[in-house]
């Protein structure tokens, strides 16, 4: 009998890189973390050690997908620009080959996230997963497999009005989970994350409900022309203020509604997989489609 394929997936982020063995079903085990090294060949040589304990534990020689943050050209395997990282040019999937001597697949940490919730979590063949974290991405799902490259997706950076009368600003500066903290604290009351501000918008504390509708006016604006392009594929919430559950995405349906007045209001959930969804995603790059042929 022939066991259903696995891949060993690599998440680097800015802070920890995560690691595991994931098989076609979407089981991830033997997982594995570590601190992020900076430089490329010190990750280069910390990620080639992960895979070679992983699959002394799976006990075989699988595939590798590795996913990264910042701006990739997933088809040259390269990341252009890398704040988390503090990367520029890095030949990641040909340094990482060279270390395994083997071929490795590489792709940008949001889009192999979105990959792994279409195949396994919340969402489908045609979808946008939106993570909101200390910043905020986008990726597009068509068919099953993820679609662009290099700057596709950053929709964090559109410019929108600033809610405290300044220039306009990115969204990110607005919405992500370390703006509403940000701006809450602003208030002259030191706030511990943007849970907290959830928490004290459920006390109907005056200053979190202004951040956090300042927030979904604007993420809305901008998701509200997404759907004007896309027609209305199913929309994922993930990263750390998906936690916040339905007083997050409630309000957000509602003022997508508003804004799309011929109808076309999409699905908005919240994302299934957690944390370990771009390692998953990672893995899945190197795992044939279900459809046949590559990601």
């Amino acid at each position: 009998m022939t066991s259903a394929p696995r891949a060993i997936g690599v998440d680097v982020g800015g802070t920890a890189v995560k690691a595991g063995v994931v098989d076609a079903g979407g089981t991830l085990t033997e997982r594995r973390d570590l601190p992020t090294p900076r430089e490329p060949d010190a990750l280069v040589a910390a990620v080639a050690t992960l895979v070679r304990d992983l699959r002394r534990a799976a006990g075989a020689d699988l595939p590798v997908g590795v996913a990264v943050p910042g701006i990739v050209d997933d088809d040259a395997g390269t990341v252009a620009l890398s704040a988390n990282l503090g990367w520029r040019d890095v030949p990641v999937r040909d340094l990482l080959a060279a270390a395994l001597a083997e071929p490795v697949a590489v792709g940008h940490d949001v889009r192999a996230g979105a990959l792994a919730e279409s195949r396994w979590g919340a969402g489908a063949d045609a979808m946008l997963f939106v993570p909101i974290g200390t910043g905020i991405a986008a990726a597009l799902v068509l068919d099953g497999r993820p679609w662009g490259t290099g700057f596709a997706g950053e929709i964090g950076h559109v410019l929108v009005t600033d809610p405290d009368g300044g220039p306009d600003l990115p969204l990110e500066r607005v919405a992500s989970a370390a703006a509403l903290a940000r701006r809450c604290a602003a208030g002259g009351e030191v706030t511990d994350g943007a849970r907290e501000v959830f928490r004290r918008l459920a006390d109907r504390d005056p200053r979190a409900r202004t951040v956090v509708a300042d927030a979904l006016d604007r993420l809305a604006d901008v998701l509200a022309g997404a759907v004007c392009l896309l027609g209305p594929v199913r929309i994922v919430i993930g990263g750390g203020l998906a936690g916040a559950g339905e007083d997050l995405l409630g309000p957000l349906r509602e003022r997508l509604a508003e804004r799309l007045v011929l109808g076309n209001v999409p699905e908005v959930v919240p994302a299934a997989l957690g944390p370990w969804a771009g390692c998953m995603g990672a893995a899945a790059l190197a795992l044939p489609h279900p459809d046949g042929g590559v990601q």
